[in-house]
């Protein structure tokens, strides 16, 4: 039987803010934060059993291990917690995402490049690309569905500089190890590929033609030289 929960959140108000996978939610006097009131997946064959408070610690240990590679690539995260709370409108326990809110636009859906954040996309670019290199070579986990969805431009109650901050708080992650060895160069290529349409995407709110963000694009070719004089 599940534990009586607390209301976490008296009022909740739809955001401003487009999600990615879900409805977001405001806290009126939060401004700093966003809540989704979250149906997270969770594989069945590990949640069937779970109370929600076990499904909680095991979104706050993903979490946790997401970190140590966000860390190890270099990007910067926005803080997210998950608390167990009951839903305003059914009274039944209900899990909740709350992250910090960041103002600023999405790179999907931005229209053009300001000069300001060139340099910042390409460099972002490029770090995923040596990290998705990296991992494969030294048999790590790695994050293996990066998009421009995932990431918002912009700054923080606390950070006035703005910044590209990753807001997916639900990434996909795959241990090479956990990959059948006739399966792992055909997934390296798939995840670069995935990686060079992102970069693609965002080359062409540039606006000019046969733009080429130059460190993500030498990233991409050193990684295809190492691993041809791998094979």
């Amino acid at each position: 039987m599940e534990k009586k929960e607390d209301q976490p959140f008296i009022k909740l108000e739809k955001s401003d803010i487009n999600g990615i996978t879900s409805k977001l939610f405001r806290v009126p006097g939060h401004e700093d934060m966003v809540v989704r009131k979250s149906f997270i997946d969770v594989p069945d064959e590990e949640a069937e059993n779970m109370s929600i408070h076990e499904k909680t610690e095991y979104l706050r240990n993903n979490a946790t291990e997401f970190k140590k590679i966000v860390d190890r690539i270099g990007i910067v995260m926005a803080k997210t917690d998950y608390i167990v709370g009951a839903d305003p409108v059914t009274g039944k326990p209900a899990l909740f995402g709350v992250t910090e809110r960041i103002e600023g636009e999405n790179l999907e859906k931005m229209r053009s490049l300001d000069k300001e954040i060139v340099d910042k996309v390409d460099e972002l670019y490029a770090k995923l690309i040596f990290d998705l290199f990296n991992s494969y070579k030294e048999n790590n986990s790695f994050w293996c569905d990066p998009r421009n969805d995932q990431f918002i431009f912009g700054k923080t109650e606390k950070n006035e500089t703005p910044e590209i901050y990753l807001v997916d708080v639900d990434p996909a992650v795959i241990d090479w190890n956990t990959v059948p060895m006739e399966d792992r160069e055909h997934l390296f290529w798939d995840s670069l590929g995935l990686l060079l349409s992102q970069v693609e995407n965002m080359e062409e709110k540039m606006g000019e033609k046969g733009f080429r963000f130059k460190k993500a694009r030498a990233a991409i070719d050193k990684v295809k030289m190492e691993i041809f004089n791998m094979i």
